[in-house]
């Protein structure tokens, strides 16, 4: 097993075997992933540390972004399967996270012969700056890292999970958002890497707040076109003019989805130009060659009912 200590910047690897999925020849060893994703998380608990310290000495009140943290444990739980909490706790670095960043905040503050609220405001972006720049950019990369040893998580703890990050997705990433608000309406739910739960109880009301929440927040194509199929069963007007907003914007999905809407019902024009922007776009240009073809032979598409698209 892995086994990792920070008594500097750069940790330490007492014992290591694990078997790390890697995506091509370039991807990294098992050993170098594994270095890699023990450095990044032990970089950002001795920042956290480092700031809680600082705060402390000089009654600053540094803290990392609200949603720096829980973007974090997002990408570890879907990456390698654990918590930001449940890695840190793992790699069993404690102490030494602690004595350096005792050290760091020590030299700042003599360096600067005190607590200086200009050279503390440097030190801070620096480290924020950094967090975002590095630590949180290599997360973002998604390489999967399989082997460490199992967290146990059982039904009833991913439903409460569920629960919690429901009850503040203001402060989620749009990743994490669009899975809660996807398990909202399909009733499943996949926690981490390794933890599914398949017993959600579907909410469309709930999950079209997530989803509006996505489409204000983040203004993403593929948040339009979501919130419109979550809309569709009970508010087909305001499900077109997601489903609009989202082809406008490019989402090739929501382009062949208005372009069969037209055709369905016999604007053919209005068909044509959504279709061909969604072939233009990346669509699959067989898929969009088979709906003409069920134009042409049949007067609309095949999955047409009553004027819509299913």
């Amino acid at each position: 097993m892995l086994r990792f200590i920070f008594s500097s910047l750069c940790l330490s690897v007492l014992t290591l075997s694990v078997y790390v999925k890697d995506a091509d020849a370039k991807a990294p060893s098992m050993e170098q992933l594994a270095m890699q994703y023990a450095r990044v998380v032990g970089q950002i608990e001795l920042i956290n540390v480092a700031f809680t310290q600082m705060n402390a000495r000089c009654e600053t009140d540094f803290a990392t972004g609200p949603k720096f943290l829980p973007e974090v444990d997002y990408l570890l739980r879907k990456n390698i399967d654990y918590r930001f909490d449940e890695f840190v706790h793992w790699m069993e670095g404690t102490a030494e996270t602690r004595l350096l960043a005792t050290q760091i905040v020590h030299e700042v503050i003599a360096e600067h012969g005190g607590c200086d609220s200009t050279a503390l405001a440097h030190w801070f972006r620096y480290f924020t700056e950094s967090n975002e720049r590095e630590n949180l950019a290599f997360l973002r990369q998604n390489k999967l890292l399989f082997g460490l040893p199992k967290v146990a998580r059982s039904e009833q703890k991913i439903q409460l999970a569920f629960n919690a990050k429901i009850n503040v997705y203001q402060n989620l990433s749009y990743q994490e958002i669009h899975d809660l608000a996807s398990a909202l309406d399909q009733g499943s739910y996949r926690y981490s890497l390794l933890s599914l739960s398949q017993s959600i109880t579907k909410d469309s009301t709930k999950a079209q707040t997530l989803w509006q929440f996505a489409v204000d927040e983040f203004d993403k194509p593929g948040a339009y076109y979501a919130l419109g199929k979550s809309l569709q069963e009970h508010a087909k007007d305001k499900a077109l003019a997601a489903f609009t907003q989202s082809a406008q914007k490019g989402y090739r999905f929501a382009q062949t989805w208005l372009g069969t809407y037209y055709a369905c019902n016999n604007d053919i024009p209005s068909a044509s130009f959504w279709l061909d922007k969604a072939k233009e776009d990346g669509a699959d240009p067989e898929y969009i060659d088979d709906i003409y073809a069920e134009i042409d032979e049949l007067g609309t598409p095949t999955n047409c009912v009553d004027g819509w698209v299913y």
